[in-house]
């Protein structure tokens, strides 16, 4: 099977250098390209890609965090490594937050580590098998415990009508991982009664601070230390 790739860049000559870099290292390659955000997501409603190589900066008011937003009914579990001119830990929070699998700078070993990166993913996918493909908890190894707490506070809470309560016990969740981290935030999103207050890149860690409405924390009958 051929892997597809789509390069997101307004520079014609950026795209072209990643795209002969990455069928250097992997001559089957099929290379889709888009100038802009509004024609990325024209692409995505015509093919469905293995990778998207989205750059931060794009023009006609559709940057990079705006293009995530609005095309995440069409990402799919594409995995997503997003680029940018200089690195910014509220933007790298924001688009992991937002599903990228990955955050790199423009520097001088970027086409390398792209080699590398574009690398490992499509083996990865190559090896699993396709059950093992959508995210699940049950495959993260950091924060165990939050994840098996927030899993039964979904699987054995049932789904009441109720008016909006105000949020209760705290929860942070870290990941040294960056898989994990994206595998975690699209899990916890669907979630009824759980809000993620904040997200954040500290220390290499990338944190989440939960909130859980009180009443379905307590029909846990368990009690949950942060620390």
């Amino acid at each position: 099977m051929v892997n597809k790739i789509l390069i997101i860049d307004d520079d014609p000559a950026f795209r072209e250098m990643v795209s002969i870099a990455l069928k250097q290292k992997i001559p089957d390659l099929q290379i889709d390209e888009a100038r802009d955000g509004h024609l990325g997501e024209k692409r995505l409603r015509q093919t469905r890609y293995d990778i998207i190589l989205l750059d931060y900066k794009l023009p006609f008011g559709l940057d990079g965090l705006r293009f995530l937003e609005k095309t995440e009914g069409l990402r799919f579990e594409t995995p997503l490594i997003m680029i940018t001119g200089e690195g910014n830990e509220d933007v790298a929070a924001r688009a992991f937050r937002l599903g990228v699998t990955d955050y790199l700078v423009k520097k001088k070993n970027l086409l390398t580590t792209l080699q590398s990166k574009v690398e490992e993913i499509l083996n990865k996918e190559e090896v699993e098998e396709p059950e093992q493909q959508p995210r699940r908890v049950a495959a993260m190894s950091n924060a165990t415990s939050s994840v098996e707490f927030i899993k039964n506070y979904q699987e054995n809470i049932p789904v009441e009508e109720e008016a909006p309560a105000p949020m209760g016990e705290a929860v942070m969740v870290e990941f040294d991982n960056v898989e994990e981290f994206n595998k975690f935030s699209s899990f916890v999103k669907r979630i009824d009664g759980v809000r993620i207050q904040d997200v954040r890149v500290l220390d290499n860690k990338f944190v989440f601070m939960l909130s859980l409405l009180p009443s379905r924390f307590e029909k846990m009958g368990k009690v949950f230390v942060t620390g």
